[in-house]
């Protein structure tokens, strides 16, 4: 009998050894992170209705000279808009192979000998042309969107362009 351990005495346990603690913390720390990063770009994915702020269009309509205008409006509405102006224009990276041919006439005319005044106006004018057609399609757009409004809504509008311009400000 003297060969089993005594009930009270627990067996012998080795200590732990204070990094095999400091990785495990490290490993669990590293899996929450990354799972609330994955967590958040997905749940951020549905809060901003899929825009993409790095994407070539996401200044189209500021650059247009619509900034206060386009960022009072709600966001169901901004995209509405800017899916009519990419179905009715095309996108800049569809408009894209246009303006390099408008820029390449401009410079065949700049670097031309002797210079043709028309040849780059004409290169300027492709520019131009096509920037008031989007600046005009744009603009019909956000009237038609506002056509559409409560006067609630229309009054809620105003309020925003009057914040976004004071904030301009600062």
């Amino acid at each position: 009998m003297s060969d089993t351990p005594h009930p009270s005495v627990p067996p012998a346990v080795k200590p732990r050894r204070k990094w095999v603690r400091v990785a495990f913390a490290l490993s669990l720390t590293m899996n929450l992170v990354v799972i609330g990063l994955v967590a958040g770009a997905h749940l951020g994915e549905r809060r901003d209705h899929g825009f993409d702020p790095r994407g070539p269009d996401r200044g189209t309509i500021r650059d247009m000279g619509f900034g206060p205008i386009a960022s009072a409006l709600p966001m169901k509405d901004r995209r509405a808009i800017g899916k009519a102006l990419r179905d009715e224009k095309g996108s800049f990276k569809d408009n894209r192979a246009a303006m390099r041919r408008d820029f390449q006439a401009m410079l065949l005319a700049l670097r031309s000998d002797p210079f043709d005044p028309a040849a780059l106006n004409a290169a300027l004018d492709g520019q131009r042309d096509r920037m008031i057609g989007f600046g005009d399609t744009a603009r019909r757009l956000i009237l038609e969107r506002i056509a559409l409004m409560s006067l609630e809504d229309r009054r809620e509008f105003a309020d925003n362009i009057a914040r976004n311009m004071r904030g301009a400000r600062r």
